[in-house]
């Protein structure tokens, strides 16, 4: 396995390289634009006809409480209109944020292979099969959610063994979240604590970068110009550093040991016919 480095070294490589920064950022704003629309698109309706989701009504909640106001308790028939709105609202998130994920760990794992060919088309795949990346993007949120709940431990366990769905969803397409899933969790398997110093070298970057630019702000003139001038320093830094995030985990990925898909298809069956076989009781 590939030291994180080695990892780090070759990512940036990709990053500085010309072609591949602009094409990850292209598809980046492209998708992350329709992403927006979809969001601001669903808001809008909702409050053209005044319906609230529970998200808006836990926010409204907050407030209040913090404002020390009595919040108003909803009846039943708001409840069950705010009960549809929120399905509806998590269920357009999960298509448009599967597209965009997806179409994001293409364009990645493009730079990471470097392979040219295809890899605008490949990036906007994910709209060709919205319902199965939703699937897929529910079938993970709700196991980490589920284990964050009891522990928090757990959750961040989960969230690292089943990190590498969307890289096999991306090279194969026709996979089932399931076999993603397991695929991942045995990919990850004496791995994990790596990925984990990984996403640490950037979380410490990211903060040491805003702690940097706090600073320089406390030593100069609060003035509009200067305020506007770290604005535009600070923000192709941070683009920098996160498409450098996301290119290191696309490189992580290229080297993790792998299996053949007939491998796992095979395996996926034998675990569906061992659970589907009846087990004899002796008495």
């Amino acid at each position: 396995m590939t030291s994180n480095k080695e990892i780090l070294r070759e990512s940036f490589r990709r990053v500085l390289s010309g072609k591949w920064f602009w094409r990850i950022l292209i598809v980046s704003m492209l998708l992350g634009t329709v992403n927006n629309l979809a969001n601001q698109l669903v808001d809008e309706i909702f409050v053209k006809y005044g319906i609230q989701t529970w998200f808006d009504y836990l926010e409204a909640k907050l407030r209040a409480l913090l404002s020390g106001v009595d919040c108003a308790v909803p009846s039943q028939a708001i409840a069950m209109q705010m009960n549809g709105a929120t399905a509806f609202s998590v269920f357009m998130a999960l298509i448009f944020g599967g597209i965009a994920l997806f179409g994001m760990t293409s364009i990645t794992l493009k730079s990471a292979k470097l392979e040219d060919r295809g890899w605008f088309r490949d990036s906007l795949a994910g709209f060709a099969r919205p319902l199965g990346l939703a699937w897929l993007g529910f079938a993970v949120m709700f196991r980490v959610t589920v284990l964050t709940l009891f522990f928090i431990l757990p959750g961040i366990v989960a969230s690292y063994s089943y990190s590498q769905c969307w890289n096999l969803k991306v090279e194969n397409p026709d996979w089932t979240p399931s076999q993603c899933i397991a695929e991942s969790r045995r990919m990850m398997r004496g791995y994990r604590v790596q990925r984990f110093t990984l996403d640490m070298f950037f979380l410490l970057s990211g903060l040491l970068v805003a702690l940097a630019f706090v600073i320089v702000m406390k030593l100069l003139p609060q003035t509009e110009s200067v305020i506007l001038w770290m604005v535009w320093l600070a923000y192709p830094i941070l683009i920098l550093l996160g498409m450098w995030l996301a290119v290191a985990r696309a490189v992580f990925y290229k080297a993790l040991p792998k299996e053949s898909a007939d491998e796992v298809q095979t395996s996926s069956a034998n675990i569906e016919s061992q659970t589907s076989e009846p087990r004899s009781v002796s008495l």
